[in-house]
């Protein structure tokens, strides 16, 4: 015959095993809505990241190409050996401008880019910790049914 403190003791481990597994599935669905809102806000700020690089490096060509056309049109200081090194320096500036924003638009990337790899590996780590481990559900079973035998005898 079975004991009834057997009994009784494994259903209530199994009980507590199931709440455990429930929490810990709800807590992975919450880590996970988490993680996708990080995602949205990583994408959005790459976006907004990249569309100012991006209007850095058309105003910097915009503004190049006007200040060597007042120059070519105004004709002022354009006979000499000053001339050239006017559009000369005035081409530097430009390529400058145009480099940093293209640097800005790699860095918003890149920052995307891992901020993304970080959020995906913190949230694995999260979902990892909270799973219920087979062997301590199994072993709270056990416990719970061993401690209860022979109680109602």
């Amino acid at each position: 015959m079975c004991d009834l403190g057997l009994v009784l003791g494994i259903g209530s481990g199994i009980a507590s095993v199931a709440g455990q597994a429930s929490a810990a599935s709800k807590n992975q669905a919450m880590v996970q809505q988490q993680t996708n809102l990080e995602y949205a806000q990583q994408e959005r700020e790459f976006v907004v990241e990249n569309n100012a690089a991006l209007k850095d490096g058309y105003q910097a060509q915009l503004e190049g190409d006007r200040a060597k056309s007042t120059a070519i049109a105004s004709g002022a200081g354009m006979t000499g050996n000053t001339a050239g090194l006017r559009l000369a320096e005035q081409s530097r500036q430009q390529a400058l401008s145009i480099a940093n924003a293209r640097d800005r638009a790699d860095a918003a990337k890149a920052n995307y880019v891992m901020a993304g790899k970080s959020s995906q590996i913190a949230a694995q780590n999260k979902i990892n910790t909270q799973a219920v481990n087979p062997m301590t559900a199994f072993m709270d079973i056990a416990t719970s049914g061993m401690s209860n035998y022979g109680a109602f005898q």
